[in-house]
């Protein structure tokens, strides 16, 4: 978990070996002894942070009608950076382009975690009776992980969370009983999910 919070908070090309076995509390040697490279360490790690973030997503989701259940997930991943010494972000989020340059196993790892997360929805769309529950579930999934990564872009604090909210709003009006020509942006948008932290035990 040490190596997964350095890697994600500060990017793959920003992390050394050393600030990763400081973190883990090993040696240089110790590192070389449970993993044979770097790449092989960064595939273990966003494999790991993947699957807590979607453990968490899928246990506080679980037990909520399919709508609620959907603008759960859609806050607490929107707003995962909340809490900054977070163990629980999401690697193709905070690594976002880095990972085009990485070995084929870290992408590998990484866009099982973006598969799962899609599954992970689409069971919620599906029990709404959408059609083309799949399209619209790996629809929301992409507008979440961009929404995340542009607001770590931003400068402006107000914009970060401008885009933030956006993409709640966004996910709304993909689940919205219309025809996809019909969908249009109003005024109106209903007000985002409040993602309530306090609730997850890191």
């Amino acid at each position: 978990m040490a190596a997964s919070k350095v890697l994600l908070q500060h990017g793959l090309a920003a992390t050394r070996i050393a600030d990763i076995t400081a973190a883990a509390g090993l040696t240089q040697g110790g590192f070389y002894r449970h993993f044979g490279s770097k790449e092989q360490l960064i595939a273990q790690a966003c494999g790991a942070a993947s699957d807590r973030l979607l453990d968490m997503l899928e246990t506080l989701s679980a037990g909520l009608e399919p709508r609620q259940a959907i603008e759960r997930i859609a806050a607490l991943y929107l707003h995962q950076r909340q809490n900054e010494d977070s163990a629980l972000l999401c690697p193709l989020a905070s690594l976002g382009s880095e990972l085009r340059h990485a070995d084929d196993d870290i992408k590998a790892i990484s866009v099982g975690g973006y598969t799962r997360m899609v599954r992970l929805v689409a069971a919620q769309t599906q029990r709404l009776g959408i059609a083309e529950h799949s399209e619209i579930a790996d629809a929301i999934t992409s507008t979440l992980v961009g929404a995340v990564t542009l607001s770590r872009l931003a400068l402006d604090p107000a914009m970060a969370e401008t885009i933030l909210t956006n993409a709640q709003r966004a996910v709304g009006m993909l689940l919205a009983p219309t025809p996809k020509s019909d969908i249009r942006i109003c005024a109106s948008a209903q007000a985002p999910f409040e993602a309530d932290w306090s609730i997850i035990k890191l």
